[in-house]
């Protein structure tokens, strides 16, 4: 009978916790005040003798203890090399740096030295991103715009599949990350948040070009 106050408050304190946990927005939140409330559980079943009981509880506690350690490994700040940190705060803020360097190593590095990067009238396969030196885009022999550092080349067609609708060649030596199509497709299995933050990325660097164009075309003297 001296032990019934001490169970009582272990019970209630514990379903209180459980209670207390559902309304947490917080997954990592969510999983700590469980860990509280499952193991006062397993304490109240092992003093009361229901091993079962107490060894479920300790079983949970013990599953979101790892998960609690996995999620604050992955809340902590990742600190990028500065080539990558200025390229992040120029293009792919709407990320996390962790998604950011998740979405970087499934891309390569490659250099053209003059070289064209798209042809007009061919399908683009590739996302390509410029990180040094200058494009120039054409269409027959006209310019129609130089692009440069943190500039998507071409994205219009990587996401419709449609042919690229002008040349585009590098003037000089330009260093770019190329992200493959299957790899990108990939996220929308492997990561479908990050590929909808891309998206949004890709459609802000399109609007930025078109609002570019036509103020270009407006100052064009009549």
């Amino acid at each position: 009978m001296m032990d019934m106050p001490l169970n009582t408050l272990l019970i209630n304190t514990g379903y209180f916790l459980m209670l207390l946990g559902l309304l947490a927005r917080d997954i990592l939140w969510l999983r700590i005040i469980l860990v509280a409330a499952q193991t006062l559980l397993g304490i109240y079943a092992y003093r009361i003798g229901n091993m079962p009981m107490s060894f479920w509880n300790f079983a949970f506690v013990a599953i979101n203890g790892v998960r609690i350690v996995g999620l604050l490994s992955e809340r902590r700040a990742v600190r990028l090399p500065r080539a990558q940190e200025l390229i992040y705060q120029l293009v792919f803020l709407p990320m996390t740096r962790r998604e950011f360097l998740y979405l970087w190593e499934l891309g390569e590095e490659r250099i053209f030295d003059g070289q064209q990067l798209i042809r007009h009238g061919e399908k683009q396969n590739n996302l390509v991103l410029l990180l040094d030196g200058e494009v120039v885009v054409r269409k027959e022999e006209a310019t129609l715009a130089r692009l440069g550092r943190g500039k998507f080349v071409a994205e219009m067609s990587f996401v419709t599949g449609e042919p690229a609708s002008a040349d585009v060649i590098a003037d000089g030596a330009v260093h770019c990350r190329v992200w493959p199509q299957e790899k990108i497709q990939s996220l929308d299995q492997l990561n479908p948040v990050l590929l909808i933050k891309l998206q949004k990325i890709l459609a802000r660097d399109l609007s930025s070009k078109i609002k570019a164009a036509n103020q270009a075309a407006q100052q064009e003297p009549e």
